[in-house]
């Protein structure tokens, strides 16, 4: 009894051990956030000019799209519908972003 008491004890300060040192790894490591490059950042270009992306536009092509009944505005709940755009596409709302009379007519971007 008093062998399995002991392992049980070692076993749990192991484990304690280890997950402090993750917690101190999680904590020490440099990331983009402090200031320092990435290599592997991501950045994803515009779907309109090339350049780095900032945000995300709804292309209007969903067949299931909803409707804003606050705004009016179309959005599709499929996230595959949406497009990466620069800041420079981004204030510029498509024609079938802005908020139409219930018409089915989609416009292609």
């Amino acid at each position: 009894m008093d062998s399995n008491l002991t392992t049980i004890v070692v076993l749990v300060t192991v484990i304690h051990v280890v997950v402090l040192a993750l917690m101190i790894w999680i904590r020490v490591r440099r990331t983009e956030g402090d200031g320092i490059q990435v290599a592997d950042a991501k950045i994803t270009p515009c779907a309109v000019c090339g350049e780095p992306s900032t945000d995300w536009c709804y292309d209007g092509l969903d067949p299931n799209e909803q409707r804003d009944p606050h705004t009016g505005r179309v959005w599709s709940a499929d996230v595959a519908r949406y497009r990466p755009v620069c800041a420079a596409h981004a204030g510029a709302r498509p024609a079938h972003d802005h908020p139409r009379d219930g018409a089915a007519d989609v416009a292609a971007a």
